[in-house]
């Protein structure tokens, strides 16, 4: 019988579980398959995808730290990025974000992801103990707990992971051939991928991290079943706003067995997400063909394709520098020049930072800020 203070060493591997997949599921799941594909055929029609790249893998690290109580600011981020000095705040969201691409890479690499590249994703967001959690056996003390302070101080456990190595690694290597194998477990694939979800926070693995990796995971077996080509799904922003929810229906999966209201909530938060994802990216690809059509740039007085690379260079970065245009191959005093007749055209707002300027798109900004 499940106990919340016990070690739940009789978690079922996901591959066991009974799931009907009932008509109204089945459409639930198309309708957010769609969503999804539409968003990655937007951003597969623009001229050069990686304008939107990292402005979206930042915000999405922002926002999924957040769930983590991690807060910062776009500004400590962005400034940190342009001087390599991060608040360690923004350290953190900036590691989640190098968890996500060495993710991508490695399932670029190889088509899946292995138990070793799982930890290898944890390792940039876990500032404990690194690779799958060895708790010692016997000691009460070096168990590994989920819990909350109450308001009269005294804690709660709320939930008492797995215990032990082995365990661990049979419950993920079930995990991932549950995702992959497709022949064996029919179930929508973004059925499989929403009980995958709730398989690995319930197994917990590492001593941290586990949110985030388990967030990442989600974006990366979109794109292992091709639904996505870039980790670009703005996905932490829903369960953000329905943060409460999310951990009453993880925790009511224990307690019940029941898996129906988690999967239609992890479906519905890729289906909304994925919509609102698609409403940024064609925000800002309005804002580009703004900036880069003949009628602006005829305002400026430059040549048009230094200035359309430009541009371009500055949809790539919220904030830049004269520097950051120069290393790109556009000589240091024109580049000087149109950032300033960019600045006259209200499009850029400077600011000093000591001997340097720093030049911050102010509209892409506000998109991200109103989020």
């Amino acid at each position: 019988m499940y106990n919340a203070t016990k070690p739940y060493n009789e978690l079922p591997l996901v591959s066991s579980l009974v799931i009907t997949e009932s008509r109204d599921l089945h459409h639930l799941a198309e309708e957010t398959r769609v969503a999804i594909e539409v968003l990655n055929y937007a951003i597969n029609s623009l001229p050069s995808p990686d304008i939107l790249l990292d402005t979206l893998y930042l915000q999405e690290a922002k926002v999924s730290s957040t769930i983590e109580n991690i807060l910062t600011t776009n500004d400590d981020l962005y400034r940190g990025i342009i001087y390599d000095n991060f608040t360690s705040e923004a350290k953190e969201v900036n590691d989640y974000k190098a968890a996500l691409f060495e993710g991508f890479r490695r399932l670029l690499e190889k088509g899946i992801l292995s138990l070793s590249d799982i930890e290898k994703i944890n390792m940039p967001v876990n500032r404990k103990t690194q690779n799958i959690r060895t708790n010692l056996p016997n000691f009460e003390s070096d168990m590994t707990r989920i819990a909350s302070r109450k308001t009269n101080g005294d804690i709660e456990i709320l939930y008492t992971p797995p215990h032990g190595k082995d365990i661990l690694q049979q419950q993920l290597i079930d995990m991932l051939d549950f995702i992959y194998n497709d022949d064996v477990y029919l179930l929508h694939p973004l059925v499989k991928i929403a009980l995958a979800h709730y398989q690995f926070e319930s197994i917990h693995p590492f001593r941290d991290g586990n949110g985030r990796t388990g967030r990442i995971l989600n974006i990366l077996f979109l794109c292992q079943k091709g639904y996505l080509s870039y980790p670009v799904l703005y996905a932490s922003s829903f369960i953000v706003q329905n943060k409460n929810e999310y951990y009453d229906l993880l925790q009511s999966c224990r307690e019940t067995e029941s898996y129906q209201e988690f999967i239609e909530y992890m479906l519905k938060s890729f289906l909304i997400t994925a919509k609102k994802t698609l409403s940024i990216v064609e925000a800002i690809v309005e804002m580009l063909h703004f900036y880069t059509n003949e009628s602006f740039l005829s305002r400026l007085k430059g040549q048009k394709p230094v200035l359309e690379d430009m541009m371009i260079m500055i949809f790539k970065k919220v904030y830049v520098r004269v520097a950051d245009l120069v290393e790109a191959g556009v000589h240091r005093q024109t580049a000087a020049k149109y950032l300033d007749q960019l600045v006259d055209e209200g499009f850029l707002l400077k600011e000093k930072i000591g001997r340097d300027n720093l030049y911050i798109n102010k509209e892409l900004l506000k998109l991200f800020e109103g989020d």
